[in-house]
């Protein structure tokens, strides 16, 4: 996560050594970078030498027009929802490097540019170029990766839907940029927790969870109970503290790694509730702070049903931790639920 504490250059440099830099989160193989704010680059980016996803959350990262905006060099990288903009005036040198790596652009676009894409040998011979300054891919993607330069559409690569499996009955799954983002659960079974002492304490149900789980991920049981979270960073897995309430009845829990969470039998966590002669609890009010989008489904790659202006005030219908459900003018939709973006009061 980029954020006060770990800059987008100790980002990748921990993503590339695969060890933290600062207060960076390295994950193995792959790691996923995840904008929480525009950004204002005063230097270089360091070169990509492994594999990493960019997600730009709908972002701007704004580069001074002396660097391009990536080099790769025997590395992958792939930017979403991002938004590259050069600074006061337009590059004129290639705006992205590339040498025997590869790229990857998903509903991104660079602007304030008029150099190409570069793709280059280890020898630094031009091998191929390609104008991407104002590229936009608003419903495919487009690959460009080297030392042979390829460029074609191809079609969005479809997650497994495996939560969709989860009845109502069991449980309930929602996450930051939503279940389509990567989130994949399954219900198991004794064999499944895989943890002696809470098997034979007895369990309710257990719900094991992987994927892009680093993004926050809330899970809410439907019946009551206490929550146990089995770390899968720990072989064999080991209880960990993850923060758990109750809402309407169900208990849930807030995590951000994968694992298996279980429902076990005993005291359900403390929900406030007033006397029958106290007055009534205060409402949920929220208000945009920025404009905002409406979606269908609280999911980033759902799609876009109308727009939110700043300012503009709701009673929520529902929410989970990473979104609200809101009636605006009639329709039915989700905005975020980022601080940043959404003024709330203390009832909600």
């Amino acid at each position: 996560m980029v954020d006060k504490r770990c800059s987008l250059a100790q980002a990748i440099g921990s993503a590339n050594n695969n060890s933290s830099k600062a207060r960076c989160v390295t994950g193995y193989r792959e790691d996923t970078i995840i904008l929480e704010d525009d950004l204002d680059l005063l230097d270089e980016l360091p070169a990509i030498t492994s594999k990493i996803v960019l997600e730009g959350n709908n972002h701007t990262i704004y580069v001074k027009p002396r660097y391009p905006a990536f080099t790769i060099k025997y590395g992958d990288l792939t930017i979403k929802n991002l938004r590259v903009k050069f600074r006061n005036k337009n590059r004129a040198g290639p705006t992205i490097e590339v040498v025997n790596g590869s790229i990857t652009i998903v509903d991104s676009q660079i602007t304030r540019c008029t150099g190409k894409f570069l793709v280059e040998d280890s020898f630094g011979a031009v091998l191929g170029d390609s104008d991407v300054c104002g590229y936009s891919a608003e419903t495919v993607e487009s690959w460009f990766s080297g030392p042979a330069l390829i460029a074609t559409a191809i079609p969005a690569p479809v997650q497994p839907d495996t939560c969709a499996a989860l009845t109502s009955t069991t449980a309930t799954i929602s996450a930051r940029y939503g279940l389509g983002s990567g989130v994949q659960c399954q219900q198991v079974d004794a064999t499944g927790i895989g943890n002696a002492a809470i098997v034979q304490s007895g369990f309710i149900d257990a719900v094991d969870v992987w994927g892009y789980v680093e993004q926050g991920v809330e899970i809410c049981f439907a019946q009551q109970g206490a929550i146990v979270f089995l770390d899968a960073a720990t072989a064999p897995r080991m209880p960990a503290p993850v923060e758990q309430f109750a809402r309407d009845g169900k208990t849930c829990a807030a995590f951000d790694r994968s694992g298996t969470v279980v429902l076990v039998p005993g005291q359900a966590p403390a929900k406030e509730t007033e006397a029958p002669d106290d007055p009534p609890a205060p409402q949920c009010s929220i208000t945009t702070t920025v404009n905002l989008k409406l979606r269908a489904a609280p999911a980033i790659r759902k799609n876009i049903i109308g727009y939110v202006s700043r300012g503009t005030s709701f009673v929520p219908i529902d929410r989970t931790l990473y979104w609200y459900n809101v009636n605006h003018q009639g329709t039915l939709g989700w905005i975020s639920a980022n601080a940043n973006y959404v003024q709330a009061n203390a009832a909600c």
